[in-house]
C-alpha cells in the first residue's frame, strides 16, 4: 500500500521531526511510503532509511501573494493526479493544501489523515475554514494533544467521530538516559524549541533577569533554536528575544544558539530541561527531555502535566507569572546532586510508560487499513 505524509518542509520543528518518525515506522511495517513536501527550503532531518523523498518544487517568485498562488496551484495539480492509498498530512497549513483537490476524489480511491497539531487558544480563519468546511473530505483528523483534542470537539461537535487523538513518539533507545552533571558550581539549563512568541522567551528573559537578582547561585540557560528562515536572514522572533537579552543586561546567563539535530548529544552537560511556552501541544521537546532522564522546569499548561508531575520530576510554573517562573528554577537550585537524579529517574520512569514503539504505530495503522 502506498502512503504519502505531506506537510510545508522538513525544516527544524517539532511536527516535521514526528513526521518522519512516522514515515520511517511505517516503511518498517512495509508500507511504501513517501514524504512530500511544498516549501522547497533544505531538509533540516534526515529522510528515513527506505523512505522516498519528493519535493513539489513551489517556485520562490518576487511577490508575497504570487508566491502563496503557485505553492497552492502545484499543490493542488500534485494531489490530483497523485497514485496513492493515503495520505498523512501534517499541521494545518498541509491540511489546508492537500484536502481541497480531494473533494475531487472518492474516499475509496485515496483516504486521508489530518492531523491537526499543536494547540490552537481561538479558531482562527484558516482552522475555521478546516473546521466547517474542508475537514469534511478528511477521513480521521488526528490531534497530538487531549488539548487540541477537546479544542475541535468543542467548536465542532459533529468531527467527534473523525477524531482520534494520538500523542508524540519518542524513541527510548535513541534517547537514553544521560547523567546529571557532578559539578553544581554552576546550574546549567537547556531548552530545545522554536524562538516562537509561543514558546514564551520574552516572558522567561524577564523571569531569568529576575532570578539573577534573587539568587547568588551560579547558573546559565542555552537556548538551542532555528535562528534563520529558508532566505537565509535571521528570524524576527529571534532577532526579537535576542535584543531583549542585551537591553536586560543578561547575555552572561541567557546564551542563545543555533538549533541541532541531535538534542540527545547535548543532554549530559545538564542538570536540567526547560519549556516555558505560553500554550503547547505534546511537546518533543519535554518528551525527548523526559526519556533522557533529566529533570524538568516547564510551564503547567495543555498536556505538559503528563509528562512532569510537579515535584516529582521536575517543577510546574505560569508561563504569565514572572514570580512563577523563579520560584520553579529557585527551587531546582535548591536541590542536592541527589535529589535531582531522583528527579531525573522519575523522568525515565513516566517515558517508559509513555512510549511504546508499538502501540503508536498501530494506531496508525489501524487508521490506514480501516
Amino acid at each position: 500500500m502506498k502512503v504519502h505524509c505531506f506537510t510545508e518542509s522538513l525544516g527544524g520543528g517539532g511536527a516535521e521531526h514526528q513526521m518522519v518518525i512516522l514515515a520511517g515506522l511505517l516503511a518498517e511495517e512495509g508500507y511504501d511510503v513517501t514524504i512530500v513536501t511544498y516549501a522547497s527550503i533544505p531538509d533540516h532531518y534526515d529522510t528515513p532509511k527506505g523512505v522516498k523523498r519528493v519535493d513539489i518544487g513551489a517556485t520562490w517568485v518576487k511577490w508575497s501573494t504570487m508566491q502563496a498562488f503557485v505553492k497552492v496551484l502545484k499543490c493542488f495539480c500534485y494531489f490530483l493526479c497523485l497514485k496513492t492509498d493515503c495520505i498523512i498530512a501534517y499541521r494545518q497549513c498541509a491540511n489546508l493544501r492537500v484536502l481541497p483537490p480531494l473533494f475531487f476524489r472518492s474516499r475509496k480511491q485515496v483516504k486521508v489523515i489530518c492531523s491537526d497539531r499543536n494547540v490552537s487558544t481561538r479558531v482562527r480563519f484558516r482552522h475555521k475554514l478546516l473546521l466547517n468546511c474542508l475537514y469534511r473530505r478528511a477521513d480521521f483528523i488526528v490531534p497530538n494533544s487531549k488539548t487540541q483534542t477537546d479544542f475541535i470537539f468543542s467548536h465542532k461537535p459533529q468531527l467527534q467521530p473523525k477524531l482520534h487523538n494520538i500523542h508524540n513518539y519518542t524513541d527510548l533507545q535513541q534517547f537514553v538516559t544521560s547523567d546529571i552533571p557532578a559539578d553544581l558550581s554552576v546550574i546549567k539549563v537547556a531548552i530545545f524549541a522554536r524562538y516562537s512568541a509561543q514558546k514564551n522567551p520574552i516572558g522567561l528573559a524577564k523571569a531569568i533577569f529576575e532570578l539573577k537578582k534573587r539568587t547568588t547561585h551560579p547558573f546559565e540557560v542555552h537556548w538551542y533554536g532555528t535562528q534563520k528562515n529558508e532566505k537565509g536572514d535571521y528570524n524576527n522572533e529571534y532577532l526579537n528575544i535576542k535584543k531583549t537579552i542585551e537591553e536586560l543586561g543578561i547575555e552572561d546567563v541567557f546564551m542563545l544558539y543555533p538549533a541541532v539535530k541531535d538534542p540527545a548529544s547535548l543532554m549530559s552537560n545538564y542538570h536540567a530541561v526547560c519549556l516555558a511556552s505560553i500554550y503547547e501541544g505534546f511537546s518533543n521537546s519535554i518528551a525527548e527531555g523526559i526519556c533522557c532522564g533529566k529533570p524538568m522546569l516547564v510551564s503547567d499548561v495543555s498536556d505538559n502535566s503528563l509528562m512532569v508531575h510537579d515535584g516529582e520530576n521536575g517543577f510546574l510554573f505560569d508561563p504569565k507569572q514572572t514570580d512563577s517562573i523563579v520560584e520553579a528554577f529557585m527551587k531546582f537550585f535548591s536541590l542536592s546532586r541527589d535529589e535531582m537524579c531522583r528527579m531525573g529517574q522519575r523522568s525515565r520512569e513516566i517515558a517508559e510508560n509513555l512510549f511504546d514503539k508499538k502501540h503508536f504505530i498501530q494506531q496508525y495503522v489501524d487508521l490506514i487499513e480501516s
